[in-house]
């Protein structure tokens, strides 16, 4: 996946954090970026119904719907330094959901 969906704002920095990641041979996997109402929807209902393990908002209560969030995976023995890369560039890592990457304070932008 790319970071195609992501806000035109907010790709050179996460291209950035991806760069890093390559630099130092670490895998990454974009696993999602924007999700359209119907998605973020799916996803909201597989995590309340116990399927998922990854949480999910609402739709609206998304920064994904909005373009202002992606999600990758690296492999666990990574995982903090991933964070502090992501960090780095200056995104909000939920210490609840790891994969989540979003502009902090992303709600005051939409509203």
């Amino acid at each position: 996946m790319t970071l195609a969906g992501l806000h035109p704002g907010l790709r050179d920095a996460a291209q950035w954090c991806l760069d890093v990641a390559s630099y130092y041979g670490v895998p990454v996997d974009v696993t999602s970026v924007y999700r359209s109402w119907t998605e973020q929807n799916d996803l909201y209902a597989k995590y309340v119904a116990g399927k998922s393990k990854y949480p999910a908002n609402r739709p609206g209560d998304s920064a994904h719907n909005y373009g202002l969030a992606w999600d990758s995976w690296v492999p666990s023995e990574y995982q903090d330094w991933w964070d502090y890369v992501r960090r780095l560039a200056g995104f909000e890592v939920l210490p609840n959901d790891r994969i989540h990457a979003q502009l902090p304070s992303w709600r005051s932008y939409v509203t």
